[in-house]
């Protein structure tokens, strides 16, 4: 493999794995009331989800 060749294979991996670990290391922080299609939304506790599910037919 050329120089070149090199050099552009260890930027990409380089730059796929730090994508990886920094994305890893942000969801560490993010708390799981942050994330989500609902958010903090009043209606998405836990409680009243499992009610929901429970109550279909």
């Amino acid at each position: 493999m050329s120089t070149t060749a090199i050099i552009m294979m260890s930027l990409f991996i380089i730059i796929i794995w730090g994508g990886l670990v920094f994305s890893a290391l942000a969801l560490r922080k993010t708390t799981d009331e942050r994330s989500g299609a609902f958010g903090s939304s009043p209606y998405a506790t836990d409680t009243l989800l499992i009610e929901q599910e429970f109550e279909r037919p």
